[in-house]
């Protein structure tokens, strides 16, 4: 049938102020679906090879998909987008809560921003009435004075994406926060926006989501919220407890890396403290995103400012950021520390890792007190963690070093910091722990975002999908063939993050959710095999966005001790080494990438149609036999 589903995207000129629509073509919609696919390739068109990310040659991008604000459960999802200031390589940031859904009613699929504004500003989108406005007197405020100005002075039905003082003061692991804690950190693209002095957008709208077949819709929204609440999948766990349930599990099976991932779990104190009882203890109130039927997220009392209040739960990824990787069981000084992160608009996972790498840097004498303000770091001390994150977050004292990440601080202290430094090409690493699967090596190196868990959904694929891939953490002793399952697992991830449903409505529902949505809300003919197909295409367009650019994944390294380099002598993962390289030459052989550099071959962009990108590439670029990239 003829594809007649496009989207239109608003492009903004900072320095100029001129803001123009533009249709995007409807082939490119169905070839790319949405979200970063589509802005992989719009950018990769528009932002030249080299350009510095902090400059005004850069784009930030606010996308969203075809089911974001739809009846597709889970349909929640925007993404940030933009040559990451953090990794110098393509970045994105994916965000839940309600703003996609406000750029949804407001009629845009994508909001990109170019130049630099000569005075901090703010976009504000109602319908067709786009706003470039001044933003002084909210610059300096942090993200939850940004969001109460906004819903005091713009209206109650107007949901705003913001950075904070640290995305002001350019610190590399700045995020872009909504809703005072649904997050787009990663990337540094926070840094992206405060380079371009734009505060924050404010989006509402009254335009009813596009979708094709309204029945098929509604019938399918009935059969896939019913799978969810029979348990299946992420939803039985997260329905009750979030990721939070899985903070004691990280840390008792080795998943959660510890003490800034030199030892094994077994130095970790207690987790009981940290079990989701003991956060219930301070909970004020259960919360969900726009209709979402999983409700996974929530609020808790938080102390330590003037005023004792209301801040968001952590998530996982946050308690093992300041609870293992730095031997904390200490769950109030975690929740303040969350709190600090989304008031000052950091990315949780690096400001965590950045903690660990102090404390460590200062057990060795590469950092005094004198650095640090008198602060003594110690493991374990969730006191000095809350101060030093506020010199992160103010960038004072040691903490103007370490707000760069890990990478910079590692290379301005020298000598063995770096070998303390966790981060791959200079984003730090998640809290999933290769040595418990090691097939998060090829994503953490490979991925033209570095060193990012969301990719390849941690090597797990939606009930349903056929394959024989060990499960997740199984069978680690045997590493071979799973360089290969990473890219079935990476193409049918990028094709759901484009769509705009949330990583755990994906895993909760049978693998023919997101195809048999798209159908419905599209019009196209969208089967399992083509979500394979266009994440496969999203993957080589992001790709190549990096290696026009120079940039060779190969040349990343695991931090040794990820890689098992030496083997952890005791716990749960005791004896593990990552096969780092026999992944790397499998996941590279499926993709039909060259083994010396993960160019893209001329065969594989022309079958995913991507001619004009294959010959880019190959000028610029020598074949694999005669010695990588020029």
């Amino acid at each position: 049938m003829a594809i007649t589903y496009s989207e239109t995207c608003l492009w903004v000129d900072l320095t100029t102020g001129n803001i123009h629509r533009e249709q995007v073509d409807a082939q490119l919609v169905r070839d790319f679906v949405g979200g970063y696919g589509l802005a992989s390739r719009l950018l990769y068109d528009r932002i030249p090879a080299h350009v510095d990310p902090m400059g005004k040659e850069n784009i930030l991008g606010f996308v969203i998909g075809p089911l974001t604000g739809t009846e597709a459960p889970t349909g929640t999802r925007w993404t940030v987008v933009g040559k990451s200031p953090l990794t110098n390589t393509w970045g994105d940031a994916n965000g839940s809560g309600y703003f996609g859904a406000a750029m949804r009613r407001a009629g845009y699929g994508a909001i990109f921003f170019s130049g630099i504004s000569p005075q901090p500003v703010y976009l504000e989108v109602r319908d067709d009435a786009i706003t470039l406005r001044d933003a002084a007197d909210i610059w300096g405020l942090d993200c939850y004075e940004t969001e109460d100005w906004v819903k005091e002075n713009l209206g109650q039905d107007v949901e705003a994406a913001c950075i904070g003082p640290s995305g002001e003061k350019g610190s590399l692991i700045a995020a872009v926060i909504h809703g005072k804690g649904r997050t787009a950190a990663r990337s540094g693209l926070g840094a992206l926006m405060g380079a371009k002095r734009l505060k924050m957008i404010a989006v509402s709208g009254t335009h009813e989501a596009p979708v094709v077949d309204r029945d098929r819709r509604s019938s399918l929204r009935t059969k896939y919220v019913k799978q969810m609440n029979q348990g299946s999948g992420f939803a039985e766990l997260y329905r009750t407890t979030g990721t939070p349930g899985y903070t004691p599990i990280g840390i008792e099976n080795g998943d959660s890396p510890t003490q800034n991932w030199r030892s094994s779990v077994l130095v970790f104190p207690d987790s009981g403290p940290l079990s989701y009882e003991e956060l219930l203890k301070l909970r004020v109130r259960r919360s969900a995103c726009w209709r979402c039927p999983i409700a996974c997220w929530g609020t808790v009392r938080v102390s330590g400012r003037e005023e004792t209040g209301e801040a968001h739960q952590p998530e996982y990824e946050t308690a093992a950021a300041f609870g293992s990787l730095i031997v904390n069981n200490d769950y109030p000084s975690i929740i303040r520390a969350n709190d600090i992160c989304n008031r000052y608009g950091l990315d949780t996972i690096s400001a965590g890792t950045c903690v660990a790498f102090a404390i460590e840097c200062f057990e060795r004498g590469l950092i005094s007190p004198k650095d640090t303000d008198g602060v003594e770091l110690v493991w374990g001390d969730g006191r000095a963690m809350v101060r030093l994150l506020e010199q992160i977050a103010q960038r004072k004292a040691i903490g103007d070093l370490l707000a760069d990440g890990v990478r910079a601080a590692a290379a301005e202290l020298g000598g063995e910091a770096s070998e303390l430094a966790m981060h791959v090409a200079g984003q730090e690493l998640p809290m999933h722990d290769t040595r418990f699967e090691p097939a998060l090596a090829p994503i953490y190196l490979l991925d033209a975002t570095p060193g990012r868990h969301t990719q390849a959904a941690q090597y797990l694929v939606p009930p349903g999908f056929e394959s024989d891939r060990p499960a997740f953490g199984e069978g680690r002793e045997n590493q071979t063939g799973r360089g290969r399952w990473v890219k079935e697992a990476a193409c049918l991830c990028h094709t759901m993050n484009a769509s705009g449903v949330c990583l755990f409505g994906y895993l909760s529902t049978q693998v023919q959710f997101v195809p048999e949505f798209l159908s419905a809300v599209t019009g196209w003919e969208f089967g399992l095999e083509d979500m394979l197909v266009v994440g496969e295409r999203i993957a080589n367009m992001r790709q190549a966005f990096n290696v026009r650019a120079g940039h060779n994944p190969l040349n990343h390294k695991l931090p040794s001790r990820a890689a098992g380099n030496p083997p952890l002598p005791d716990g749960p993962t005791a004896g593990i080494r990552v096969q780092t390289e026999a992944m790397t030459k499998e996941f590279l052989d499926d993709m039909e990438w060259t083994q010396d550099a993960a160019v893209p071959t001329k065969p594989v962009l022309e079958r995913l149609g991507l001619s004009d990108v294959a010959r880019d590439l190959w000028q610029r670029t020598k074949p694999a036999s005669q010695g990588g990239v020029s």
